[in-house]
Order: structure tokens, then C-alpha cells, then sequence
């Protein structure tokens, strides 16, 4: 899979696994048939609905020994409407918590 050089020196997947438009109920088989597949970039927000599902699928995905967690990125958006500096640790804490 080509990658990008990240900051830390790290290589992030040039392609990800977008979770965008997935119904909450298949969240969890896709994001473990993505990483089955080959993907280690899922490219998530907390307005799309479903990462407490994504996050269902990446422990599927490595309670069966696909990769280490070292080898999947997972990445999220912080939404608009969270963007108030009072608002912003709470958003991040709810994403960490369901992926």
C-alpha cells in the first residue's frame, strides 16, 4: 500500500477506509473486512454516527490477529459545532472513547 510520510517519522496509508454513509449496523463487519482486506488507514468522524461501531470492528479486527494496533491509523474530524475551546476536550474524549 503506498504511503506518506507523517511527522514522527512514521509512513500513513496514502489510501484509507472511509466511514462515511455507513449504516451503524454493518460498521463493524466492514471496518474488520477493511483491515481483513488490507487497509490500515480508517478515515472516521463523530458526525458520521458510527464510530462507537467502527470501534466494535478495529477490536474485532485485532482480537484476530489482522495487525497491530502499532500498524492501523485511525483518524477523526472534530466537528464545527465543537470547536469552542470549551467544547473541544469533551468531542476528542467522546471520539477516543468509542474508536
Amino acid at each position: 500500500m503506498p504511503s506518506s510520510f507523517a511527522l514522527g517519522g512514521d509512513n500513513l496509508p496514502a489510501v484509507g477506509f472511509g466511514l462515511w454513509k455507513i449504516d451503524k449496523p454493518d460498521t463493524a463487519n466492514l471496518v474488520h473486512a477493511a483491515v481483513e482486506a488490507g487497509y490500515r488507514h480508517l478515515d472516521s468522524a463523530a458526525d458520521y454516527g458510527n464510530e462507537k461501531e467502527a470501534g466494535e470492528g478495529i477490536k474485532s479486527a485485532l482480537a484476530a490477529g489482522l495487525c497491530q494496533r502499532e500498524e492501523l491509523w485511525v483518524t477523526s474530524k472534530l466537528w464545527n459545532t465543537y470547536h469552542r475551546p470549551e467544547n473541544v476536550r469533551a468531542a476528542c474524549e467522546k471520539t477516543l472513547s468509542d474508536l
